[in-house]
């Protein structure tokens, strides 16, 4: 029995395996890569124009949408709380809000809970220096205060940076 034989043979057995079947998945793929490429093209040459108080608006289609470009940076910091210290946990973190007020390098700071005895404070900032401020300030300061009590590993720390966000809504 020959190669073309054997083939020609499988070819039948399983249709997917002609040549026509096997290119039309590769072509596919192609067209798709080729035309996210084009939407990735066109989203990088959308031209910004400077707009008040720190605001980026962008020019094209939505002339409303805008993009807050003094939150570049933030921190992202997750928290297991104790068994039995779930509601210590919250009641810590929705106090430390004030102090966050206070810290004139933070713009925005969120506490969130994100399931039972899982937390989170997610904080944005402009540039490295209020980063640095909010990481050595009064909520760092207390957090490594109540961190052994409260919490059943170091909090988890990771420096993020902000690629979009949304202004308020009024």
């Amino acid at each position: 029995m020959s190669y073309v034989t054997v083939r020609l043979q499988a070819e039948k057995q399983n249709p997917l395996m002609t040549r026509h079947h096997r290119t039309l998945p590769l072509a596919m793929v192609a067209l798709l890569a080729s035309f996210l490429g084009c939407l990735i093209a066109r989203a990088q040459h959308v031209p910004l124009r400077s707009g008040v108080s720190g605001e980026a608006q962008l020019v094209g289609n939505n002339p409303t949408q805008k993009s807050n470009s003094m939150e570049a940076i933030g921190l992202l910091v997750t928290l297991e709380a104790r068994p039995g210290k779930e509601a210590d946990a919250e009641v810590f973190l929705k106090s430390a809000q004030p102090l966050a007020l206070n810290e004139k390098g933070t713009l925005k700071w969120y506490a969130i809970k994100l399931g039972p005895g899982k937390f989170g404070i997610f904080d944005t900032f402009a540039n490295e220096g209020g980063r640095n401020a909010h990481l050595s300030g009064e909520i760092a300061k207390a957090l490594g205060a109540q961190a052994n009590e409260l919490f059943a590993v170091p909090p988890q720390v990771e420096k993020v940076e902000v690629l979009a966000s949304t202004p308020l809504k009024r």
